[in-house]
């Protein structure tokens, strides 16, 4: 079964086949932002483009909450499944779905109050303000459902099987794309936010079912609720959070600084990070798997084979790594026309991507050494690192975009970069990870 593959049979063999179907989640997942942008910008404009560019900014500050709550229930669930019972299993995820679903009707209501304040704190331009603020209220009342699916899956992969939340993933970036190809022609930008929610509610349910079907052993009990289980979650989902968070945070000071160079800059930045993040989510997903091989080996105790997967996992990051900044630098304006005809947002995005791009390959290093942190469950060792690399960028941002404009967004990656790498190698030795 998938699941034992992890800490049975051979290690390269079993990394690569958790970690694809991982990786090809996340491809998919990406797909719902990717569409909305691509369909959005060939069917409406470059302010209707740049409107969703700006609100998609301020969501990812309730998806990284998200995101993190769904990193720390993956680990949880690693570490505890090798040896837990099936009962024993079944009342933690009781417990993460519970915290998760309360989280995330606390961040509906605190999006639709605090949405319109946060588009003027990013200098969103005015003529774009009333349809961003309509993107976001549309999509901010789907966020439950999807905070509760994306977690969902994250349990799957916990607990083994990443094949399943593929599937899931593929069926509702399939809907996703459809409902936005009928919505946004006659709705615009709010179509395109609707159909998000409502394939992200639907992914819910489903995988929800396939839940209670397929991993828990028996069906909610009140008594499942304990204080203990929330506890673990307390302690692990926060530092995923905070580092998922200070990513929104560099998103938002760095549009904030984009703000003054016109709806082309932001437009093009957007398209480019979008294009990055989608073809770098390789390397998410492979460290993603990595951090799921460690926690189930390290419970364990399977030292040998920890280590020939750090081995094996640094190999197919290089090699697939090195792939990405070929294609950014070669063919990013072929890649940039799928999301806007403009020149001027082509211009802007092929810029960021073309000099970007080599700085992929230091950043492998930080993946792996942060999933080693994170497998091990060095959580504040992980947290130092991912966040000092975040303040690291912001201010080299800040500083070099007043001496050297636009340039400044693509150098001060190279600057963060650098001293994560030697950060998170200095941080693993010391951790003994």
């Amino acid at each position: 079964m998938q699941e034992k593959s992890l800490t049975e049979g051979p290690v390269g063999r079993g990394l690569l086949r958790f970690a694809l179907p991982v990786v090809l989640s996340m491809l998919a997942a990406q797909c719902y932002t990717l569409a909305d942008t691509m369909i959005v910008g060939l069917k409406l404009d470059a302010n209707a483009l740049a409107a969703v560019s700006n609100a998609s900014t301020l969501l990812m500050f309730f998806l990284f909450l998200s995101g993190g709550m769904e990193l720390g229930g993956n680990l949880l669930v690693a570490a505890r499944k090798p040896v837990s019972t099936g009962e024993a299993l079944s009342g933690l995820i009781y417990n993460l779905l519970f915290v998760d679903a309360v989280i995330g009707l606390a961040m509906l209501g605190l999006g639709l109050a605090a949405f319109r304040p946060l588009l003027r704190i990013i200098n969103t331009p005015e003529e774009i303000v009333a349809q961003a603020l309509l993107y976001g209220r549309i999509y901010l009342f789907g966020l439950p459902a999807q905070m509760v699916y994306d977690f969902s899956r994250q349990i799957l992969i916990g607990y083994g099987d990443s094949k399943t939340p593929l599937y899931f993933v593929l069926c509702t970036s399939v809907l996703n794309i459809g409902l936005d190809l009928v919505l946004v022609e006659g709705l615009g930008v709010a179509g395109a936010a609707l159909a998000s929610a409502l394939s992200q509610l639907a992914g819910c349910a489903g995988v929800l079912l396939w839940l209670r079907r397929r991993v828990l052993t028996s069906g909610f009990r009140r008594s499942m609720l304990n204080v203990q289980d929330m506890k673990e979650i307390g302690r692990l989902a926060p530092p995923n959070t905070l580092q998922q968070m200070s990513g929104a945070i560099v998103s938002v000071l760095k549009q904030s600084l984009l703000g003054g160079l016109g709806v082309a800059a932001i437009a093009g930045f957007s398209c480019a990070g979008k294009v990055s993040t989608f073809l770098m989510i390789s390397v998410y997903g492979t460290a993603q798997a990595l951090v799921t091989f460690i926690a189930q080996n390290d419970a364990l105790g399977r030292e040998a084979r920890i280590r020939e997967g750090i081995r094996t996992a640094y190999r197919i990051l290089f090699v697939l790594t090195g792939g990405l900044v070929l294609l950014c630098m070669l063919l990013n304006r072929p890649i940039l026309r799928l999301f806007s005809g403009d020149s001027q947002v082509i211009a802007y995005g092929s810029t960021l991507l073309t000099f970007e791009a080599p700085s992929y390959l230091l950043a492998v290093v930080r993946h792996v050494q942060e999933a080693r942190l994170r497998g091990r469950q060095r959580m504040l060792l992980y947290l130092v690192s991912s966040i000092s690399t975040m303040a690291v960028n912001v201010a080299a941002c800040m500083m070099l975009v007043l001496y050297t404009g636009y340039a400044g967004f693509y150098l001060s990656t190279y600057i963060s970069t650098a001293w994560s790498v030697v950060l998170s190698v200095l941080l693993v030795r010391r951790a003994g990870a």
